[in-house]
């Protein structure tokens, strides 16, 4: 069965990286109609999103974010144009890459459509600025429960709700209450809350007492990163982002514009979302086996760039191939 999908190379190693994704989805089995756009200027085309509305999967490596005034960088413009309002951020040890901590795996879910991210920003006086946060009872609701759901249909034991209601008492403490009453509609999956900041103090000290984080906009894309980096970095550090029946692969890291020609980029990052992307549409078997493969070679030395080592593009490529 033929897949259409949207592919956003990004830039920077993007470019790169994407192709070695697209051949080992290609070996694995998997016939894909890459509908592929680039960026001009930093512009997100009517094309390419006409084309993420079609084919209701979207795969995207690191996008330029140049910082305009008024301007919001091009992953939030994405997921803002296609109604993308949950992000998962799935945290877990992978063999051979080095980390903080072993035997971590959770996961972040992320409300992406609210919150300060909204853009709304003015100037109130010279030298000064305000920033709104917006917090919404529906909100709050949707992505509660769609973290209930997650942990559910999972096998997962627990969700921790991250608010920093004792200041925002209004907006986080909405956003806390009602993540506490969705969680009464799910008496199999323990609920408990925790403040931000002594999450992450517990984050860097015991991650592996975590389960699923259920997080607002600002706080799940820093909880999100922290974690990441304490169970191995960008190797773990993807993005998965649903709508209503759309969903976009997302690797938001490698800029590298040192690594650019050289062929020592790190493809990993962009293929574990391929390996997500996979199983969203409906080639289970194929995810598997390009998971498994991932793995066996990270178990035989695979070491990228990023960690020290001189496998590229090439070696990751071939390295996985071999298991394949």
């Amino acid at each position: 069965m033929s897949h259409s999908v949207t592919l956003l190379p990004g830039d920077w190693v993007g470019p790169e990286t994407t192709a070695v994704v697209q051949e080992i989805i290609a070996a694995a089995g998997v016939d894909i109609a890459w509908e592929t756009f680039g960026l001009e200027d930093g512009v997100l085309s009517e094309a390419a999103l006409a084309s993420a509305r079609r084919t209701r999967r979207v795969l995207a490596n690191r996008l330029r974010a140049p910082r305009v005034p008024g301007q919001l960088p091009l992953s939030i413009q994405l997921r803002k144009e296609l109604g993308l309002w949950a992000q998962v951020r799935r945290v877990r040890n992978m063999p051979g890459v080095p980390a903080r901590f072993s035997d971590v795996d959770l996961v972040v879910v992320r409300e992406t459509s609210e919150d300060i991210y909204k853009g709304f920003e003015h100037q109130t006086a010279p030298g000064v600025f305000e920033s709104v946060k917006v917090t919404t009872e529906p909100g709050c609701a949707r992505i509660a429960r769609y973290a209930f759901e997650l942990a559910r249909a999972e096998g997962r034991e627990k969700v921790t709700v991250v608010h920093k209601s004792n200041i925002m008492k209004r907006s986080d403490g909405l956003f806390l209450r009602t993540a506490q009453a969705v969680a009464a509609d799910y008496p199999d999956v323990a609920c408990d809350e925790v403040i931000v900041d002594a999450l992450c103090m517990r984050l860097v000290r015991w991650p592996q007492s975590f389960d699923v984080l259920v997080c607002g906009n600002l706080f799940g894309d820093i909880v999100a990163d922290l974690a990441a980096g304490l169970a191995g970095g960008i190797v773990v550090g993807g993005a998965q982002n649903h709508g209503d029946g759309i969903e976009m692969f997302h690797n938001p890291h490698g800029r590298a514009p040192g690594l650019v020609g050289t062929g020592r980029a790190n493809p990993i990052p962009n293929l574990v979302q391929g390996i997500a992307l996979l199983r969203s549409l409906g080639e289970a078997q194929a995810a598997t086996g390009i998971d498994r493969a991932l793995r066996a070679a990270l178990a035989d030395g695979l070491h990228t760039a990023d960690q020290g080592g001189e496998d590229g593009c090439a070696a990751v490529r071939d390295a996985i191939l071999g298991h394949l």
